[in-house]
């Protein structure tokens, strides 16, 4: 069995977090290959990564370095030449790590995309992951039988009972949270939360509309009067690492309409988690946020080149968002399909890397087997080890 892990957007910690303990768990009975290119723009293979795999020598390191190196990253110029190395490898798996979605598509083998499991208001190790055929696919899940459904509506209803009693809260406290944000009473209220923007991000390749978070915000404010208000929050890596001036700026423009809310409230809530519970709806793009209206049942509009699952009731176009939000009648993901979502995604789906456990058919069974009944117990009680507390 050969088995490909093609890395173009591969990260310093995403490597060592993730890939490194995929490599070492795959590489115990197959034959493992590795394709990236050099480091360049925090992303990439090099000394650091090779040395810390010195220790597994039958691993088989493919790594790129002629100039056009940092094309692999979203639109590759060799990309005939890539594509034409791994037919000739001939992978029966392909586990990828890059923003390149046409370039991967070509591959040989079952391919599948190495993304971030979170899905809030979960909590688990941020290092839990996820298989799936697109980057930005959200919220899909296969069709289910009644018993199987029913059997993890069962399963999860000690984690969803307390996930809904750990989120809930009084008009007294919704009515102070707002008060705190600064967010008026008298009008609907749309959340916006910002993406990661970084220059490691490749993945906003794939953003429709502004490039710029700063200019995102500007094109939503040209495109929403102010009948609504807009709390836009930004994206906690960006908070803790970046300098958002130009966002606070184009936020600060539309005073009146707009206003930018910190990362976290006083008491340490994540503000985007309440902000999408207390919201009349959401704007998205490719963020992760989607999860927590569909838990808290709030409208969205998501603007993606991906797929949405129907159940999440999204809308596409603006000029039919607004108006059902301003009467009150805007549809929204409906919490029985939200609660069998989360059950599934958190008992069949979810990955640890570093699960000691964690053999290499059981990893590979995430792409062969698809639904798998025979994993679910396991899923529930390592995300019971991983949060207690949602079992209180």
């Amino acid at each position: 069995m050969r088995i490909l892990f093609y890395l173009p957007v591969i990260t310093p910690w995403w490597f060592d977090a993730i890939v490194e303990p995929l490599i070492r768990c795959l590489a115990r009975e197959a034959e493992v290959h590795v394709l990236a290119p050099v480091p360049w723009s925090g992303t990439g293979i090099g000394e650091r990564e090779l040395a810390a795999c010195a220790d597994l020598p039958a691993v088989r390191w493919h790594i790129f370095d002629g100039d056009s190196h940092p094309s692999m990253r979203t639109d590759a110029e060799d990309r005939e030449d890539i594509v034409e190395f791994v037919q000739a490898l001939a992978p029966d798996y392909v586990l990828c790590r890059s923003a390149d979605c046409e370039t991967v598509r070509r591959f040989p083998g079952v391919v599948r995309h190495l993304m971030e499991g979170g899905a809030g208001p979960l909590a688990h190790p941020t290092s839990w992951i996820v298989l799936q055929h697109e980057p930005f696919d959200h919220g899909l899940m296969p069709e289910l039988d009644p018993d199987a459904r029913a059997e993890l509506d069962h399963l999860f209803a000690p984690v969803w009972n307390a996930l809904c009693r750990r989120t809930a809260a009084g008009e007294d406290a919704r009515r102070a949270f707002r008060t705190w944000a600064g967010i008026p009473q008298d009008r609907p209220m749309l959340l916006l939360p910002l993406e990661y923007e970084h220059e490691e991000n490749f993945f906003a390749a794939h953003r429709i509309g502004a490039a710029s978070n700063a200019q995102l915000v500007g094109e939503w404010a040209g495109a929403i009067d102010d009948s609504c208000f807009v709390a836009v929050t930004i994206h906690p890596l960006n908070e803790l690492h970046s300098d958002n001036s130009a966002v606070a700026s184009a936020v600060a423009a539309h005073g009146q309409r707009m206003r930018l809310i910190p990362t976290k409230t006083p008491d340490g809530q994540s503000t985007t988690m309440l902000l999408a519970r207390d919201a009349q709806g959401m704007l998205l793009g490719d963020s992760k946020v989607y999860s927590m209206g569909a838990f808290f049942a709030t409208p969205m509009l998501r603007r993606s080149r991906f797929e949405t699952a129907p159940w999440l009731n999204s809308y596409s176009d603006l000029g039919d968002f607004l108006p059902a939000v301003a009467d009150g009648g805007a549809r929204a993901a409906g919490r029985r399909d939200a609660r069998s979502w989360f059950a599934f995604h958190v008992a069949n789906n979810l990955i640890d890397p570093k699960d000691p456990e964690l053999t290499p058919a059981a990893l590979l069974a995430h792409i062969d087997r698809p639904v798998d009944r025979g994993r679910w117990d396991a899923g529930l009680a390592r995300y019971r080890a991983a949060a207690p507390e949602h079992f209180e």
